[in-house]
């Protein structure tokens, strides 16, 4: 295991430039990109109790939610091992009811059943049923996603057989890079 850095934003930033990237999911409720780059030491602790495996290292060594390879479970193991203070309280996520990820589940037109091609794999794993299929101008059913019933999990993304499913997040960033 390397030796996580004491301060990977002031590293970051004498090492290279800054160039505008798509952010990646981090982990669920965190107060912010800006907040987690800063504070996150790397220590992997969120990646050792990820109970799904989906919790990954990006190219600058900070962890980020993999939905192609499992959904996640919520169980909290991340921010319950997290020494640093990266998460909104338990309160503000509760009366907010706000969402794991500043972003929404969206269906791009690789999706088979876009493509008239019978598949509804999405619909099987999505455990609040937020994702039905409907006859809009074809004789194959087309998806939506109910934004309202969506929790976020992922299920639908790591089980999409054309990766047509993906989280959108609201903005992008900056990130560093060598």
């Amino acid at each position: 295991m390397t030796q996580p850095l004491e301060n990977p934003s002031r590293r970051r930033l004498f090492r290279g430039k800054v160039t505008k990237q798509p952010s990646l999911p981090r982990l669920p409720w965190i107060i912010n990109e800006n907040t987690f780059t800063e504070l996150c030491n790397q220590c992997d602790d969120c990646i050792l109790v990820c109970e799904s495996n989906l919790i990954k290292k990006d190219e600058l060594g900070f962890p980020f939610v993999d939905f192609s390879t499992d959904e996640c479970t919520f169980c909290g193991k991340c921010q319950e091992v997290c020494q640093k203070p990266l998460f909104l309280d338990k309160n503000t996520i509760e009366s907010n009811q706000t969402q794991p990820w500043p972003g929404t589940i969206t269906i791009n037109q690789k999706c088979l059943a876009q493509n008239q091609i019978m598949c509804q794999s999405c619909q099987d794993v999505c455990e609040p049923r937020a994702i039905s299929f409907s006859y809009k101008t074809s004789s194959i059913a087309e998806p939506t996603i109910n934004l309202a019933d969506c929790n976020q999990c992922g299920a639908c993304i790591s089980t999409c057989p054309q990766q047509a499913i993906t989280l959108d997040l609201a903005n992008n960033i900056e990130v560093v890079h060598d």
